[in-house]
């Protein structure tokens, strides 16, 4: 990345002019070897962007095929500052993949040089935005009430548009961005009218709920937010959704895993026992439907086969991709053996970290496959 007359990159709202050039030597993900673009960068993230290794957004000139088989002009680099395998991003887009969310976003590792410095390993990711091959919806017109609309549930709500459910549920409208008051009404009315149904599921044994929302897709979430015991994960932080003309509310993609899987201090997050989101706000009311607690145990055991093996034989590739990358990455940020917030355990080599983050997997994933399949669940 060069920037227009060196200038830095100090601004989450201001993009910088810049020149992009993107290399595969080894034409393991293109056809050509690099590719040099025109286009504008900015900061990007909340917490993240504090952090001394800054995460970016790329908005290209022109769409470009970068890495992928989709030619788009958005894109993100990852800092993954807390995450000192610098995987666990890349890892959870494995495991949303296996679990079949309608969009993964494409995510894998490279090296970042700013200006002619090297600023480390980075994961270079599609960015979350309306696109046929990324979020594929319709978005409502003004005229067109009922959607689509995709949405995030985003304590900061630092969208233009956001609101609270009857339930303090925060959310935000991504698109459209600036919709009216009345698609304003529509939308809230339906997340108030789903909460006011998963009132009832445990006293009345009413699961009308079921009408406000595709079950499917709420479980492939729960899974992948279990299996990673992801402290944003909670339907307060980081959580996307689509409301689609006709369709009701459905979990589309995840997001926002750099803490996951035993890299957090908060209580109890360090451990691979233990529920995240058994009874969690939503959750917790939905498992009284016994219909619905069933779909959980077979959807799990339908991909616990997966899980126990593809994802460890893709960590293992992504580890052989490194080939070295993240010992430059340690010489530049040296914080090997450092606590970074919000680390619980920090190891003074890559390898134990990198055998950190398998163990734990192994073992919470082995944790869950007991507790769903007792008769305690």
């Amino acid at each position: 990345i060069t920037t227009e007359g060196g200038k830095p990159i100090d601004s989450k709202e201001n993009y910088v002019n810049a020149t992009f050039r993107f290399e595969d030597p080894s034409r393991f993900y293109t056809d050509e070897e690099s590719l040099e673009v025109t286009g504008r960068i900015k900061g990007r993230g909340n917490t993240t962007w504090g952090m001394p290794k800054k995460p970016y957004r790329i908005k290209l000139d022109e769409k470009a095929h970068v890495f992928s088989r989709w030619g788009n002009k958005d894109w993100i680099l990852l800092a993954n500052y807390s995450d000192k395998t610098l995987l666990r991003n890349i890892m959870a887009m494995e495991i949303s993949r296996i679990c079949g969310m309608s969009w993964t976003p494409m995510m894998l590792s490279v090296e970042v040089y700013l200006n002619g410095q090297y600023q480390g390993v980075y994961a270079f990711s599609d960015h979350k935005e309306i696109a046929g091959h990324r979020v594929n919806i319709e978005v409502a017109t003004e005229t067109d009430l009922e959607g689509g609309y995709y949405l995030e549930l985003e304590e900061a709500m630092d969208e233009p548009v956001c609101f609270k459910t009857v339930w303090d549920t925060p959310v935000m409208f991504h698109e459209p961005e600036y919709p009216t008051e009345a698609q304003q009404k529509y939308v809230k009315a339906w997340f108030d009218g789903f909460e006011h149904a998963l009132e009832r599921v445990q006293g009345e044994h009413d699961y009308a709920y079921r009408s406000y929302i595709d079950v499917p897709s709420f479980i492939n979430y729960y899974i992948i937010q279990e299996i990673t015991k992801n402290p944003d994960g909670n339907v307060r932080k980081s959580t996307y959704l689509t409301k689609e003309k006709g369709k009701p509310l459905e979990m589309y993609h995840v997001w926002d895993f750099d803490i996951t899987l035993g890299n957090c201090d908060y209580t109890n997050f360090e451990k691979p026992e233990g529920w995240q989101m058994r009874y969690v706000k939503w959750y917790n009311q939905m498992f009284f439907d016994p219909a619905f607690k069933k779909a959980v145990v077979d959807r799990w055991n339908e991909l616990y086969p997966t899980l126990c093996t593809q994802v460890i034989a893709f960590l293992d590739r992504q580890h052989t991709l490194m080939a070295g990358a993240e010992s430059r990455n340690f010489d530049r940020w040296q914080i090997l053996g450092v606590k970074v917030w919000p680390n619980y355990y920090y190891f003074p080599t890559y390898e134990e970290e990198y055998a950190f983050l398998k163990e734990f997997y192994e073992a919470r994933i082995a944790w869950l496959n007991d507790q769903i399949n007792s008769s305690e669940f």
